[in-house]
C-alpha cells in the first residue's frame, strides 16, 4: 500500500515537472515589434556600435525593420534611445548603454531586414541612435559594477530602465534565446523523471526480494512443523504397538498361571506345551 502511494505521488510530480516545461516563457510584457500609430519624428543621431543593450528593452524582431521603423516604435513609448541588433530586433531605452561597452563600428555590419542600405546592428551587438524624442543630453546608463557591464550581452536580461514618460515600463529587456533555452528546460524535466522512474524500480525491487525472503522462511517453518508433528505421531504409535506385542513362543496358559501364582520355575521350558501323564 505504501509503494502504491509513492508511485502515485512520483507520477504526479513527473506531470508537473513536464507541464512546467512545456511553458513558454515571456520576457517582453509589452512587445511593440511595429508601431501602432504615425507620429511626427525629429533626426536620427547615430551614436555607435555597442556590445550590450543594458539597459535599453528588446521589443523583438520585424520582417520589414528600418531605423526608421525603430524609430517611431521608441517614439510610440516617449524613449529617447533605439537600437537595433541582427537585422531585425529594434531596442527602446531612456539612456545610452555604457560607454565602456561602445567597441568600433565596422562590429555592427548586419544591413536591415527592410532597408538593405543601412546597418542595423549584428549578432549579439547593437547599433545605438536617439530618436530625437528630446534636445537635452541623454546620458550613458552607468553600471552597478565595471565588470557586469562587459559581461552582459543584448540577449542577457537587464535593470528595468528609468522612465519618465506616462506609461508602464515593460519588462527587463531579452532578445530571443529564450527559444533555446526551452530544450534545456525539457531536458532536465526528463532527466528528473528518468530518475524518479529508476528509484521507484529500485525500491519496488528491495520490496520484492524482502517478500520473497519472507515467503521462503514461513514455507520452511511450515515443513519443520509439519515434520515434527509426524515425528511425534509416529513415535507415539510404534511405542504404543511395541508395549502391546507379547512374545508368541509364550504359553498363555502358562503366563496366566505365572500371573495367578506369582512364580515360575527356572528350569522349565515355557516355551512349548508338554504332556503329562498322571495317574487316574
Amino acid at each position: 500500500m505504501v509503494l502504491i502511494r509513492f508511485t502515485s505521488a512520483i507520477a504526479a510530480a513527473s506531470m508537473l515537472l513536464l507541464a512546467a516545461a512545456d511553458e513558454t516563457p515571456t520576457p517582453i510584457k509589452n512587445p511593440i515589434t511595429t508601431p501602432t500609430v504615425t507620429l511626427p519624428a525629429r533626426e536620427i543621431v547615430e551614436i555607435g556600435c555597442f556590445q550590450t543593450g543594458v539597459p535599453l528593452e528588446n521589443h523583438g524582431d520585424y520582417i520589414y525593420r528600418s531605423p526608421g521603423n525603430c524609430q517611431l516604435v521608441c517614439l510610440e513609448q516617449g524613449k529617447n534611445v533605439m537600437g537595433l541588433s541582427d537585422g531585425e530586433n529594434c531596442w527602446c531605452g531612456d539612456k545610452k548603454p555604457p560607454k565602456s561597452s561602445q567597441i568600433d563600428n565596422s562590429t555592427c555590419d548586419t544591413t536591415c531586414s527592410g532597408d538593405k542600405t543601412v546597418r542595423c546592428g549584428g549578432p549579439s551587438v547593437l547599433w545605438i541612435a536617439l530618436t530625437g524624442n528630446t534636445r537635452n543630453k541623454v546620458d550613458f546608463f552607468e553600471p552597478v559594477s565595471s565588470s557586469s557591464s562587459s559581461s552582459i550581452k543584448p540577449s542577457s536580461t537587464a535593470a528595468p530602465p528609468t522612465s519618465t514618460a506616462t506609461h508602464t515600463p515593460s519588462s527587463t529587456p531579452s532578445a530571443v534565446p529564450e527559444k533555446e533555452s526551452k530544450p534545456n528546460t525539457v531536458a532536465i524535466a526528463v532527466g528528473v523523471v528518468v530518475g524518479i522512474v529508476g528509484l521507484s524500480a529500485i525500491l519496488f525491487g528491495v520490496w520484492f526480494m524482502l517478500r520473497r525472503r519472507r515467503q521462503r522462511q514461513a514455507e520452511e517453518d511450515y515443513r519443520r512443523n509439519a515434520a515434527n508433528v509426524n515425528g511425534f505421531v509416529n513415535g507415539g504409535k510404534l511405542h504404543t504397538s511395541n508395549s502391546s506385542m507379547n512374545d508368541s513362543r509364550l504359553d498363555p496358559s502358562f503366563m496366566d498361571r505365572r500371573q495367578s501364582n506369582g512364580s515360575i520355575a527356572d528350569n522349565e521350558d515355557y516355551s512349548r506345551r508338554i504332556l503329562k501323564v498322571t495317574n487316574a
